[in-house]
């Protein structure tokens, strides 16, 4: 494993780096596999930025990687137990907490229709990316789902519902649509025109499930 450091910033040792953001973040087992192997497989290329104050050196952002390289006893091939980073300034430590909240904050919110989207256009591989990401609410369901079970029916409920077959509803960052497939309302070459616009449609029959992802040729016709 090796840092990159193309911008020759200033080393430190990461051993003599101290946390600061207390309980404020939980990674989990699965996460922390995560992390430990994008740092096998792509190295040390983010730097850890750091506030310095009466000689002691505490990071303001990094805190899980620092965690994992402590936990792990990494030592890289090129600088050692050294990793770039960047001096962040605050007067006190109410000043570095609130600058800490602020790199910490996540302004954006990626939805599982961008991120397939993003994935397609630029022809990742989608499993590799799901090994070494985390985003909330982001693949936390398998990538297809399982085949259907023969589960006990419940008896219908004599209820009145708004919903008609073949309109698509849409339900925050999602679009839904109700009915038969194999009704013309939703016919083929009318489910291929939603495919090229909104990246994934699932549909489920007793043939089991079907998953489709346009390819950036299909997108751009």
């Amino acid at each position: 494993m090796k840092t990159v450091n193309s911008s020759n910033l200033p080393l430190i040792d990461y051993r003599k780096l101290k946390h600061f953001q207390g309980e404020l973040k939980f990674l989990s087992k699965d996460n922390y596999n995560k992390l430990l192997l994008s740092i096998e497989k792509n190295g040390f290329f983010v730097p850890m930025f750091i506030w310095f104050s009466e000689g002691e050196a505490y990071v303001l952002d990094a805190h899980q990687r620092l965690r994992v390289l402590n936990n792990e006893g990494i030592e890289f091939d090129n600088t050692g137990f050294e990793v770039p980073y960047v001096e962040i300034e605050a007067k006190d430590k109410k000043e570095a907490a609130s600058k800490l909240l602020v790199l910490s904050s996540q302004y954006g919110t990626i939805t599982q229709e961008g991120i397939d989207e993003f994935i397609a256009t630029f022809e990742l591989p989608e499993m590799e990316i799901k090994e070494l990401t985390n985003f909330d609410g982001i693949f936390e369901f398998p990538l297809l789902p399982p085949e259907p079970q023969n589960l006990e029916v419940e008896p219908e409920l004599d209820v009145e519902v708004d919903s008609q077959d073949g309109v698509l509803y849409a339900l925050g960052p999602h679009r839904v649509m109700c009915g038969d497939p194999r009704e013309a309302e939703i016919a083929p070459e009318k489910m291929d025109a939603y495919r090229k616009k909104y990246q994934r449609i699932m549909t489920g029959s007793e043939d089991g499930w079907q998953s489709a992802t346009p390819s950036v040729d299909e997108e751009s016709e």
